[in-house]
C-alpha cells in the first residue's frame, strides 16, 4: 500500500511538472508604431522579474506564460500592455502628446524667447524666490542667485541703500549698476549721495557723510510680492536693444497680472 501511495505520488508531481513546463512558451514579437519598427522598446513581464528590449527592427523574444501581461514602453510612446495568448504577438505604440517645453523667458523690449535660442547669457529669477527672501531691498534679493552679480549694501540699517554690479566694473567714475525695466518702462536706480558736491563728484553710496544721511536706491521701492519674475541680461549681446544704457547689463522685471478664470474668484495674500 505505501508503494502505491509513493507511485500515485511521483506521477502527480511528473504531471505537473510537466503541466508547469507546458505553459511556458517562448513568444516572437514586434513592436511598431504605424509602418516604423520601435527599436529598444522595454518588453517585461506584468509582476516577474523576466524583461527585455527590442532590436533595430522593433523584433523582440521572451519567455512567458499563457495569460502573462506583457508591459511593452518605449521613450516618447505610450505604455501598452497586451496578454499572452499564443507565441506571436505585435504591438502597435501611439506617440504621446505631452509635450515638455522650456518655459519662455522675457528679454530685451519685453520679447519672449525659447532660452535654447538665445546665443547670450540670461538667468531667470521665480518672483515666489525673491518674496520669499524678506529682504528690505528688493535688490538684496538677488544676492547669491545670479552668477557674476555683486550686491553691496552701504548698511543692514532699514532704508540703506544698495549698489549693484553685473560683471564687474566698467568705468572707475561713472555709474556701473545695471539698467532696470519694470514692464518695459525704464526706471533709475541711481543712489543720491549727498557727499559728491551735487552730482559732480564720484558719487559712490559708501564714501564719508553719505552714511548719515543715506537716501535709498529707487528699486527699494519695489515690492517684491508683485515681481513675477527677473531676467538678468548680461553683456553687451543681450542689452543691444537697449544701447548705451545698458552698457552695464539690464535687469528686466515683469510684475504680476491678472489672469482669467472662468467661474472662479481669485485673491492673493500676503502678510
Amino acid at each position: 500500500m505505501r508503494k502505491f501511495a509513493t507511485a500515485i505520488m511521483a506521477f502527480l508531481f511528473i504531471l505537473f511538472t510537466v503541466t508547469a513546463t507546458a505553459q511556458s512558451i517562448t513568444v516572437n514579437g514586434k513592436v511598431m508604431s504605424g509602418d516604423n519598427p520601435v527599436s529598444s522598446a522595454s518588453v517585461i513581464v506584468k509582476g516577474k522579474r523576466t524583461g527585455t528590449k527590442t532590436d533595430a527592427n522593433g523584433a523582440f523574444t521572451i519567455v512567458a506564460n499563457r495569460g502573462d501581461v506583457l508591459q511593452i514602453s518605449a521613450v516618447g510612446y505610450a505604455t501598452r500592455e497586451i496578454t499572452v495568448t499564443g507565441s506571436s504577438v505585435t504591438a502597435m505604440l501611439q506617440n504621446t502628446t505631452g509635450v515638455l517645453e522650456e518655459v519662455a523667458i522675457t528679454t530685451a523690449m519685453d520679447i519672449k524667447r525659447n532660452p535654447r535660442e538665445l546665443g547670450y547669457s540670461v538667468q531667470t529669477v521665480k518672483g515666489a524666490d525673491i518674496a520669499e527672501t524678506q529682504r528690505e531691498n528688493f535688490v538684496n534679493s538677488l544676492e547669491g542667485r545670479v552668477a557674476g552679480l555683486t550686491v553691496t549694501p552701504t548698511s543692514g540699517a532699514a532704508g540703506g541703500s544698495t549698489g549693484i554690479v553685473l560683471r564687474g566694473f566698467n568705468t572707475m567714475s561713472g555709474n556701473n549698476q545695471p539698467l532696470f525695466i519694470v514692464d518695459g518702462v525704464i526706471l533709475d536706480n541711481q543712489t543720491l549721495n549727498t557727499n559728491s558736491q551735487g552730482g559732480a563728484g564720484i558719487g559712490l553710496a559708501s564714501d564719508g557723510a553719505n552714511r548719515n544721511s543715506d537716501a535709498t536706491n529707487r528699486m527699494a521701492d519695489l515690492n517684491p510680492n508683485d515681481i513675477e519674475a527677473v531676467t538678468v541680461l548680461k553683456g553687451p549681446e543681450a542689452t543691444a536693444l537697449y544701447g548705451s544704457q545698458a552698457s552695464n547689463g539690464a535687469i528686466v522685471i515683469t510684475t504680476k497680472k491678472a489672469k482669467s478664470t472662468a467661474g472662479k474668484f481669485l485673491v492673493s495674500y500676503d502678510n
